[in-house]
């Protein structure tokens, strides 16, 4: 009878932990803290506004997002042109592959987004990279 008393207590211990793992769900939330940024192909896009950082997943010194923990996750993005021509392209990377990308047009102030549900198991790494961008500007006489 003692050794089920102490089985139990064992089991209840289990549960309580699986309960508690179960209710964190990793996330973050993080924005640009200026209007405009300097973006350049190949970089990659570092959010240094954090909201939120469940988890501590997110490096906002680094822009990635690493994870370690089993689930489905959302990702989604939206950001805008400048006021100068141009054409953005920022993709998602995992693990160094592109998931999803996401352009604005070659045009003033062009919004574009991406997302991706993503069910992901193991450790993994995922970033925004610049992939296209290119501006274009008019010269003295008005021309391109």
């Amino acid at each position: 009878m003692a050794s089920s008393l102490a089985s139990a207590g064992v089991l209840e211990d289990l549960i309580y932990e699986m309960e508690k793992r179960q209710s964190y769900k990793p996330a973050f939330f993080a924005t640009l803290s200026t209007k405009m940024v300097s973006l350049r192909t190949n970089h990659v896009v570092k959010f240094n506004n954090v909201k939120t950082n469940i988890g501590g997943g997110y490096d906002a010194s680094s822009g990635v997002f690493t994870v370690q923990t089993k689930g489905t996750y959302e990702f989604a993005v939206n950001f805008i042109t400048s006021n100068r021509h141009e054409w953005l392209e920022l993709d998602l990377i995992k693990n160094n592959r592109v998931v999803v990308r996401g352009h604005a047009a070659h045009d003033q102030f062009t919004s574009g987004s991406l997302q991706a549900i993503l069910e992901l198991n193991g450790e993994w790494r995922a970033h925004l990279i610049v992939n296209i961008l290119e501006h274009t500007f008019i010269n003295e006489n008005g021309r391109d």
